[in-house]
């Protein structure tokens, strides 16, 4: 038996959110260095976020983590360039500001949409996600 077969349901819900935290962390403060202390270009660095993307979905897949499933082009076009923009504009934010309004920038992108959506498309929340936000 594996780390996560003896943590079980919670205990690996507890491993996941804190790897994914730490890595989150760290993927920060070193895109953050790359930045200020290689001068890397934002754009090249944002094709090397697609292609690890990309390449951790290849191995996903082929460790049958998930299924994918096939849709029209047209119906994930809007979703697949507003993912695009804001990893490009994140990237930018990173480049030119301190990592704590980094920080606060993607925070309030949540709470963001949800005002969009409640303002423009008229959508409504239950008050336990208001609560969450």
């Amino acid at each position: 038996m594996g780390l996560s077969g003896a943590l079980g349901p919670r205990g690996r819900l507890l491993l996941g959110l804190l790897v994914n935290l730490l890595s989150s962390i760290c993927i920060v403060l070193l895109n953050k260095w790359i930045y200020v202390e290689i001068g890397f270009p934002n754009m090249s660095l944002t094709l090397l976020h697609f292609l690890s993307t990309g390449l951790g979905l290849s191995l996903c897949r082929s460790l049958n983590i998930f299924s994918p499933k096939s849709l029209r082009a047209a119906h994930v076009l809007p979703l697949a360039l507003s993912f695009c923009g804001f990893v490009v504009f994140t990237n930018l934010s990173l480049q030119n500001n301190s990592i704590g309004t980094y920080q606060l920038a993607k925070a309030l992108t949540t709470p963001v949409i949800i005002a969009i959506q409640t303002g423009c498309y008229k959508k409504t929340f239950s008050s336990k996600i208001k609560l969450t936000l």
